[in-house]
């Protein structure tokens, strides 16, 4: 049974490469563009072997952080890969030890599982320094990758109870999310007011090596450097875990498979008899319908809730350099950035409409009413965010002298991301998180097309902008003129910009309208 798991298993990683011919060329794209970073990790670990002390701090901290990212990456995913769901299994006479090893082994196959295998490589080069370290590195190794895989797996499933609803899934992932945004700053203000930063990661890893993040991954280094009863002791410990945490995830399974739950997708919100809710009190035309729709995804999906509550914050890492770097021009960019983030952010727009697209043909909904009532939303919290960015900007920076620059440049950048995205949308959508699913999901074969949409619209929306970029440059080296300018076109090139790009992003989506919700299902 634990085979026939895995051929499933296989099968499914196989058919990520047949899919339609553009998301195979995507999908085999994004795996060469991860490959050289993942490649590249694995080779500056392998560099360690010829480095004992360096390899003795650097490996258990890489191995916890191995364990942590896979128990914390599932909780951002829940139910992108329902392969591995101990319930879908219930009516199955399977015993439960066998699906328990079947379903632990199977998330070894795929994508994430081979770039860990690929990185392990490197940190089991590095502990070859002796025969004897070499075999408890390989160990290590097995042992570690093992216990990572256990427990993202016993998390996930013990995770059922706050994550059986759509919401609790989704106020997890956000929360998660806003942690990670947190660590940055937390690590760079730590190692900012360390004295030595050396000193610190030694004091660090010492702690890790002792526990059980880091007992099987400080084993090699103990036994290289001649603690061989340390060495064994941590990799006896480390084996333990896993014994530990497999028959964790043992019960996790018998529990799931003898109770299966039914998720709930009530938890959405129903609004009162005769009540249409924003759409009830925007204009009874086109525009104020598409318009009303979105804000009403913006109250109740998570995929937007998530652009909401992130944007905003984004800038504010600005202040980490500022502070801490003394980089002057830092909190300056916290308007642009927003403006940037704004009209960036509207590019792949229709893809997260799919399903109500179809109204707009059989309905004959003009091509500016789609293009300005999806903006509607957007703009709103543009109103707000960026004048208040900018004069936080230039208050934190002091340079108000600069202040009409920044909104000018703000403004540019926003409008030429709001054009650009109205043809991209149309022209160039990728696939993203059907509505229900969680939002940091992400649908097979999408990493390519992703990427490439992403980054034609992020070099797009700076080449349009560009001449205003180039005038607030000078505007920062002391050119008063040069402010003024950057003010001034800003604006008309800004919505100049949008303008244009919603008549033609209109005109692409009256002409070409069917085959965009050919492609919208094709995804």
């Amino acid at each position: 049974m634990v085979a026939h798991l895995l051929r499933l298993k296989l099968l499914l990683l196989r058919n990520l490469f047949r899919r339609s011919r553009a998301q195979t060329i995507g999908l085999i794209a994004g795996i060469i563009y991860f490959s050289f970073a993942v490649v590249g990790v694995a080779v500056a670990l392998a560099s360690l072997r010829t480095s004992p002390g360096d390899a003795r701090v650097v490996i258990p901290l890489v191995g916890a952080a191995t364990i942590v990212l896979w128990t914390i990456v599932p909780l951002f995913t829940f139910g992108s890969d329902p392969t591995l769901d101990p319930a879908r299994f219930s009516t199955f006479a399977i015993p439960t030890r066998d699906l328990a090893v079947g379903l632990a082994l199977s998330a070894l196959i795929g994508l994430p599982a081979i770039a860990t295998g690929v990185i392990m490589t490197g940190v089991f080069v590095a502990s070859t320094v002796t025969l004897a370290s070499s075999v408890v590195g390989l160990l290590s190794v097995v042992i570690g990758v093992l216990t990572a895989v256990t427990t993202s797996r016993w998390v996930s499933a013990r995770s059922t109870g706050a994550l059986q609803s759509r919401r609790g899934r989704d106020a997890l992932g956000i929360a998660a999310l806003l942690l990670l945004v947190v660590v940055a700053p937390v690590v760079a203000i730590v190692g900012r007011s360390s004295d030595d930063a050396k000193a610190t990661a030694d004091l660090l890893s010492d702690v890790v090596a002792w526990t059980p993040l880091g007992w099987v991954w400080a084993a090699p280094s103990d036994i290289a450097a001649g603690d061989t009863l340390i060495g064994l002791v941590r990799l006896g410990l480390g084996a333990a875990t896993l014994l530990l945490v497999g028959r964790l995830w043992a019960a996790a399974v018998a529990d799931q498979v003898e109770n299966p739950r039914a998720i709930s997708r009530s938890d959405a919100g129903v609004a009162a008899d005769g009540d249409l809710g924003l759409l009830g009190r925007l204009p009874d035309t086109p525009g104020g319908a598409v318009a009303g729709r979105v804000l009403t995804y913006y109250r109740r999906d998570p995929r937007f809730q998530v652009s909401v509550i992130m944007t905003p914050l984004v800038p504010l890492l600005l202040l980490v350099p500022y502070y801490l770097g003394d980089v002057a021009w830092a909190p300056l960019l916290m308007a642009p950035l927003v403006a940037f983030l704004l009209g960036w952010g509207e590019h792949n727009a229709v893809a997260y409409d799919s399903d109500a697209i179809w109204l707009h043909l059989v309905t004959a909904t003009p091509g500016g009413a789609d293009r300005r009532g999806r903006l509607v939303s957007s703009v709103l919290l543009a109103a707000v965010l960026l004048p208040t960015y900018a004069v936080v900007g230039a208050w934190v920076g002091q340079r108000f002298d600069l202040l009409g620059g920044l909104v000018g440049l703000s403004v540019a950048l926003l409008g030429a991301g709001y054009g650009l995205s109205s043809i991209m949308s149309v022209v160039l959508p990728y696939p993203v998180p059907e509505s229900g699913e969680s939002p940091f999901a992400s649908p097979p074969g999408a990493a390519g097309v992703t990427l490439l949409s992403q980054t034609v619209a992020s070099i797009g929306t700076a080449v349009i902008a560009s001449p205003v970029v180039v005038l607030a440059w000078l505007g920062w080296q002391g050119q008063v003129w040069a402010v003024w300018a950057t003010a001034v076109l800003g604006v008309v090139l800004g919505v100049a910009a949008a303008l244009v790009g919603i008549r033609i992003g209109a005109r692409i989506f009256e002409r070409s309208g069917p085959e965009l919700l050919a492609a919208l299902r094709r995804t």
